[in-house]
């Protein structure tokens, strides 16, 4: 059953996750411009950013409501009431697909436990879009999504991450985003990372390098903006238990002179190498000594 058969004969009304826009206006599809023309009225993250899309696009929307983190909680049950009365409505968000990092899984529950029709028109996706560009593994992925505020609570979360051998993905805020690629660093190592910001607009950038090397070029901007993907790669050395005899001697020559934090740090700057491994053989070294 199409699209269109379906907002004709369910008398109850559907819900549409429609996926917008991350950047360039004209990804909006056909199907997604037809959803939103044809429902009885729209929930958008931000009315404003909905309604400067249809101008763009030259389409116009019956009705829109203003539907995100602050107030979905207080909405929910009048969106639901107002679907099994036969309203089809329109899950939007401000860019990308609905409820990935955005408000909507609540509604999508609800109409579950409803039995509400609920139908998806796809849409363009940072995730997507950043890991087919970011030529690191594809085969298998972990989104973490945004970090935890609270420091500790982050690195915890972050320590639990780092054995894993697939490419992981979080978003990050450009006044944080230094500050957590540092994190990143002391937690994983040096390892191969991808930092992609303003994906399908016109200054798109894609930077892949070390994480070192990233935060070297990134301290080097005079300002920082955009919503910011990272992308690491998996974690290769998971089976490995020693470490080679030339970082063993460098061990050897930097705990003459500095403490066993120091050495830590300066080895996993330089290798990709799991804190955890460098820490337990500098220990081990110094030890023995």
């Amino acid at each position: 059953m199409n699209n269109d058969a379906k907002l004709k004969t369910n008398p109850s009304g559907v819900l549409i996750i429609v996926g917008t826009p991350i950047g360039n206006s004209m990804d909006l599809s056909a199907r997604g411009i037809d959803a939103l023309v044809n429902a009885d009225f729209v929930l958008a993250e931000d009315t404003r950013v909905t309604k400067k899309l249809s101008r763009i696009r030259n389409f116009k929307i019956k009705k829109l409501v203003s539907f995100n983190d602050y107030n979905e909680d207080k909405k929910l049950s009048l969106v639901i009431k107002k679907i099994k009365e036969g309203s089809n409505v329109v899950l939007s968000s401000d860019a990308g697909m609905p409820l990935i990092s955005d408000p909507g899984y609540k509604l999508v529950n609800e109409c579950i436990k409803n039995d509400i029709v609920i139908d998806v028109v796809p849409g363009p996706s940072s995730i997507i879009t950043a890991i087919v560009t970011s030529g690191l593994a594809t085969n298998n992925f972990y989104f973490a999504g945004f970090p935890i505020k609270k420091k500790k609570a982050r690195i915890d979360s972050l320590s639990k991450l780092a054995e894993m051998n697939t490419t992981i993905i979080w978003f990050e805020s450009p006044k944080r985003i230094l500050s957590f690629l540092n994190e990143l660093v002391i937690v994983f190592g040096n390892r191969q990372a991808v930092v992609a910001r303003e994906l399908t607009k016109v200054y798109q950038e894609v930077l892949r390098d070390s994480l070192v090397s990233l935060i070297s070029h990134l301290e080097k901007k005079t300002r920082l903006k955009g919503e910011y993907v990272i992308l690491i790669e998996g974690n290769k050395y998971l089976n490995i238990k020693e470490i080679d005899n030339n970082i063993l001697n460098k061990i050897n020559i930097l705990l003459k002179t500095k403490s066993v934090r120091s050495v830590v740090n300066i080895l996993i700057k330089e290798t990709s190498l799991p804190k955890k491994l460098i820490y337990d053989e500098v220990l081990k070294v110094k030890n023995n000594k």
